[in-house]
């Protein structure tokens, strides 16, 4: 059941990274990032009150770090998706399984074994195909900045999967480990927003809503995924966004998909599938 859930989370992302496009031609991404984290953090809250659960939970100093970074990434990630097409942002985003094992094996010792390293070299070797190969190619267009911001993105969305893990190791909830991601996105978001605020239209505001409605379905789905799946299994599952990614690329954003894209995106998941074996027969 733990793959059913992952393959819906990943749907309902790749829906909610196409909406996040869409908001981010009026929008700055900051205020983006706040809008969906207040639709989220309304609904959650909501959800708990209704199943009647405690709602701070037992792990505050995991939850409040799982919130925090859980933050961080996701102003990085929605960054990515308006400097990339959406095809690329997603497959670069997917380095994060990678960075999942990684941390997974530092902070709950789940076992991953020597062949982590070649799969980090080989999924970055696989963003640098999709790249164009820069500093080789004197056609490739590439901004160091660009890649730093989407990089970053994909190893914090890494810890803090591992971190929901964790929390779910320590029996929290999957409704009060979702609550506490919204309720630092929102502070932390807020001040930013506020000072360079934009009025959204009423199209967007329809989008900004629908936002926060996919992410609390791919949230849910995804949290359930890492409650009932080990983190280094339960983050390749969700690589099926990347084809989802790039089919509404195609179709909304008319993105082309190159050759560079298809091979890159190709080496990535064997990088992501070199993880899943190590892990059944660790080294």
């Amino acid at each position: 059941m733990g793959y059913i859930y992952m393959a819906l989370s990943a749907f309902f992302f790749c829906l909610m990274t196409v909406f996040v496009k869409i908001a981010g031609q009026e929008l700055p991404t900051i205020q983006i990032v706040f809008t969906r984290g207040l639709i989220t953090l309304i609904f959650t809250y909501l959800l708990i009150r209704r199943k009647k659960i405690i709602l701070w939970g037992e792990n505050q100093k995991i939850l409040i770090l799982r919130g925090i970074t859980g933050s961080v990434a996701l102003f990085f990630v929605y960054e990515a998706i308006q400097r990339f097409s959406l095809s690329e942002a997603t497959v670069i985003q997917y380095l994060f399984p990678i960075f999942t094992t990684l941390f997974a094996s530092i902070l709950i010792s789940e076992q991953v074994g020597k062949r982590l390293y070649f799969a980090i070299f080989l999924g970055l070797g696989g963003v640098y195909i999709i790249l164009n190969f820069p500093f080789l190619n004197p056609n490739a267009s590439f901004n160091k900045l660009n890649v730093i911001i989407s990089i970053i993105g994909a190893l914090l969305t890494g810890l803090a999967y591992v971190l929901v893990r964790l929390a779910s190791n320590m029996k929290e909830s999957p409704y009060v480990i979702m609550f506490y991601f919204p309720l630092f996105t929102v502070p932390l978001s807020f001040p930013f927003a506020y000072t360079g605020w934009i009025s959204p239209s009423f199209n967007i505001w329809i989008v900004l809503f629908l936002v926060g409605i996919c992410t609390q379905f791919g949230q849910t789905f995804l949290t359930f995924g890492y409650k009932s799946l080990p983190a280094s299994k339960a983050a390749p599952v969700s690589y099926i966004q990347v084809p989802f990614s790039a089919i509404a690329g195609t179709i909304i954003f008319h993105d082309n998909i190159s050759y560079n894209f298809i091979i890159g995106s190709t080496i990535i998941f064997f990088a992501i599938l070199l993880i899943i074996k190590n892990g059944d027969q660790p080294e």
